[in-house]
């Protein structure tokens, strides 16, 4: 059975990252307004930073990994 939680303080959440390879979803405009919401596919991870190549534009960017979160979502052109 699932619920949908409401009101939950920020302190008790954590956003979840996958290993490289995975897809994630810039979650700041840390890099540029342009980037908040991009998906794209964390290509490594170290230290606090990841290295993203996004998915539209094929950019790569170095982001904080506080900057990103696991995408479970279908990239745009997956249809």
């Amino acid at each position: 059975h699932r619920a949908v939680l409401d009101r939950v303080p920020e302190r008790y959440l954590e956003t979840a990252l996958p290993k490289a390879g995975g897809r994630v979803v810039v979650l700041t405009a840390s890099q540029g307004r342009e980037y908040l919401y991009s998906k794209g596919t964390l290509l490594e991870r170290g230290k606090g930073r990841g290295v993203v190549q996004l998915n539209t534009d094929k950019s790569v960017l170095t982001l904080s990994l506080d900057d990103l979160a696991e995408w479970l979502g279908p990239f745009e052109e997956d249809g």
